[in-house]
């Protein structure tokens, strides 16, 4: 007897076909095209013609908890992303104590797994000074704590000055990496090639300075010194928030996968100046680029070149973005992210399939997250429900992120109607069903 019963249409070889999921153990135990039998199961949902999707896997977020949770934390964040649709979330280890080691893992893993109403994987940061061995330990899970889903290093000054110190210094990191499998996530921008902000009190330009104090260069001379670093181990290498074409480029050179993100596809400095009430609000690292370099990343898409898409939701309060160039740099994005992408696909400029590969199973794949990504007999029933004539305006008062506010302002996507995680109903409509505290670890 399944528990649940959904109704609805699926991609079958890239097209969409009417479809009966049968939901057995949170699990989708059988996909068929007749409707069991009454009796055969507990509940039944009739979806109509929309769209049944794996939940998304957003492999880039910051919930700012611990240590900056007037910000976000993993409640008001977990709920953020249910309502976009995602179902998975990676958090990335620049909190505040940072995620370094076993005691501030398991002070996150305490908060994930008392406040995500989703399931969530955590990065752990690596700096010259960490413990290799320790870390080796932590990845293979032998600490009797749930594993870190990756490593994270940030290659330049950032939030939380993480900074992992010479890019060449990677290097001693490869046994680790090939020993363990693990994914490690770079924030590719070369500190040594920053220039100084010229005028931080000018209010006009803020988002070109900050481009030019943060240029091209950076990000495709951190690419490059990075995968060389690595050797043979650079394939396991993810590049994440690629903004230029210069990087594009770097990244098409290496074994390394790419990661892109919906504000340096949809955004940039012209855009910015033409419709951003603050120009602060697009104040991000890396810095939104040129309309050139925008469309790079299209291309980039396009041919294959970017392997994923993540939100890199990184949220400040809006009294913080009201400081001119002085604002702190990110933005909100996680419950943003489907629903643009998902408008684009209505616009026909992004095929849902690719939509669904970038944002679903190729995340899956690349950090090894069995059952998840995908809709098919033996996957985890993370399960959004869409229908493409559907898209409504953003307003950032009717989303749930904690800090209150979106660059997306007026634009138009597409939120799911229903979401399911692991069989279960966690957002129907408007309504939050899914209780924090659900959310698994990936990797428990």
């Amino acid at each position: 007897m399944y528990d649940l019963v959904i109704e609805g249409r699926i991609l079958a070889d890239g097209s969409p076909v009417d479809a009966y999921l049968c939901i057995e153990g949170g699990r989708i135990a059988r996909v068929c095209k007749q409707p069991p039998v009454s009796g055969e199961y507990g509940e039944f949902h009739r979806q109509g013609r929309s769209l049944l999707l794996p939940g998304v896997i957003d492999t880039h977020v910051h919930f700012r908890d611990p240590g900056m949770t007037s910000k976000e934390d993993f409640t008001t964040g977990s709920i953020s992303a249910a309502f976009g649709g995602v179902t998975t979330v990676i958090d990335m280890p620049n909190t505040r104590p940072p995620t370094i080691d076993l005691g501030s893992l398991m002070v996150k893993e305490r908060i994930a797994s008392t406040g995500s109403v989703i399931d969530y994987g955590l990065n752990l940061a690596i700096m010259g000074g960490s413990d290799l061995m320790a870390v080796d330990t932590l990845l293979k899970g032998g600490a009797n704590a749930p594993a870190p889903v990756g490593l994270k290093a940030f290659l330049g000054d950032t939030t939380g000055s993480l900074v992992f110190g010479t890019i060449s210094s990677l290097s001693k990191w490869s046994p680790v990496v090939e020993n363990t499998g693990a994914v490690l996530a770079l924030h590719a921008e070369d500190g040594s090639l920053f220039e100084p902000v010229k005028d931080p009190e000018d209010v006009k330009d803020i988002l070109l300075q900050h481009s030019r104090a943060r240029p091209a260069a950076s990000e495709a001379s951190a690419i490059q010194k990075a995968t060389e670093a690595l050797g043979e181990q650079a394939g396991n290498a993810h590049i994440l928030h690629v903004s230029t074409e210069a990087g594009l480029q770097a990244a098409r050179s290496s074994r390394a996968t790419v990661e892109v993100t919906p504000h340096h596809l949809l955004m940039d400095t012209k855009w910015c100046e033409r419709n951003l009430e603050m120009q602060a609000m697009g104040k991000v690292n890396p810095p939104l680029r040129t309309p050139s370099d925008r469309a790079a990343l299209w291309g980039g898409i396009a041919d294959g070149t970017v392997d994923t898409i993540g939100s890199d939701h990184a949220p400040h309060l809006i009294e913080e973005k009201s400081q001119g160039y002085l604002s702190p740099s990110g933005m909100p994005g996680v419950e943003t992210m489907a629903p643009l992408l998902l408008s684009e696909v209505s616009k026909r400029r992004l095929d849902m399939n690719r939509f669904v590969e970038l944002c679903c199973s190729s995340p899956a794949d690349r950090y090894s997250l069995a059952g998840k990504g995908r809709i098919a007999e033996g996957s985890l029933a993370d399960i959004m429900v869409v229908n493409l004539r559907e898209g409504r305006k953003i307003k950032g008062d009717g989303l749930h992120s904690r800090c209150g506010w979106t660059p997306y302002e007026g634009m138009v996507g597409v939120f799911p109607g229903m979401v399911y995680s692991r069989g279960e109903p966690i957002i129907d409509g408007e309504n939050l069903c899914g209780k924090p505290g659900r959310g698994n670890n990936v990797r428990a």
